[in-house]
């Protein structure tokens, strides 16, 4: 079980723009996160599509992340961003949302890797809506990578309520044609709630085990509402980013933020009660920004009643497996 005593740090920063946010966000937690950090080091961005850049991670994330990374007293020999994306062909995203120009800007190289490329993947079990048993297939570039930065975005969810640093480090990795099963069912047609939010949470939890992020950054600069992950409704100027190395407890500062609590979502209460992390706000030291002083009501996604029916009276059985 959680241990109560325990604290967790997440910087929260308010900069005004993108690239000052994310740098800031990580240097308020600079102490924590630059021992993780290794000669190779993985940016996770979220390309949930190609075209629309609201529901995508922005080249200048990367760059406050990568500002940051070659500030530390032994950067990184090579960074890496990559990415399983939704795309027409490989590449699109990291083309169309300006990723090719970051190669030229830093003194570090810079691979883009496209994951639905891989070709070494490590299976786990996890569970479908009617509790049968299955497997989805990770990437070793992942699995192997000393040093994982996942670098989402604030934004609304479909099942989850809120997709933040650590569903977009498990899902965006996960082989394409197995995310569908990570809902519990076997294709896009059958998916309903709140079966899929039953499912869904507890098997991130399982998953989190291998692909935990080592960092956690969550741009908000501008958040996604109402009904995401992929729509076309800004929070403009939402103007913060928030990060720390405990991926929960970074998810649970941006989703108060949001104006969600963190214990209501699957995700989060699970992680508590393993003792995964930290999301009782009250554990947590917010660095330098008030929660309070940013907080904006994002619009839930119209089905969030149903995705809040998340509870599985047999969930301990399953995340133990």
């Amino acid at each position: 079980m959680s241990n109560h005593t325990k604290r967790a740090k997440v910087g929260l920063a308010r900069q005004g723009n993108r690239r000052a946010n994310v740098y800031r966000a990580l240097d308020l937690v600079r102490d924590e996160v630059t021992p993780r950090v290794r000669s190779q080091v993985m940016l996770k961005p979220n390309f949930l599509t190609s075209k629309n850049q609201l529901a995508s991670s922005h080249a200048d994330a990367m760059r406050g992340a990568i500002d940051f990374l070659l500030s530390t007293p032994n950067p990184p020999e090579e960074i890496v961003i990559a990415e399983g994306g939704n795309e027409d062909h490989s590449g699109q995203a990291f083309e169309n949302f300006g990723y090719l120009a970051l190669a030229d800007e830093f003194p570090v190289p810079i691979r883009l890797v496209d994951l639905n490329q891989e070709t070494a993947w490590q299976e786990t079990p996890i569970i479908l809506a009617d509790r049968s048993e299955t497997v989805v297939r990770m990437p070793k570039t992942v699995l192997d990578c000393p040093c994982t930065i996942s670098v989402a975005i604030a934004k609304t969810h479909d099942v989850c309520v809120v997709t933040l640093a650590l569903k977009n480090m498990i899902m965006g990795t996960l082989h394409k044609k197995d995310r569908v099963k990570m809902h519990g069912f076997q294709s896009h047609a059958e998916r309903v709630l709140p079966a899929e939010a039953q499912t869904l949470n507890i098997n991130l939890i399982r998953l989190a085990r291998y692909l935990t992020p080592d960092i956690a950054v969550i741009d908000g600069t501008d958040g996604l509402q109402g009904n995401g992950p992929g729509g076309e409704d800004a929070v403009a100027n939402f103007g913060i980013a928030a990060a720390g190395t405990d991926v929960y407890a970074t998810d649970a500062v941006m989703a108060k933020a949001m104006g969600f609590e963190p214990a209501e979502l699957g995700l989060l209460h699970y992680a508590q009660q393993l003792g995964l992390g930290v999301i009782d706000l009250d554990q947590i030291d917010v660095l330098e920004t008030n929660i309070a002083d940013v907080m904006r009501s994002f619009t839930p996604h119209e089905k969030t009643p149903l995705q809040l029916q998340w509870q599985d009276v047999n969930a301990m059985h399953y995340l133990a497996a």
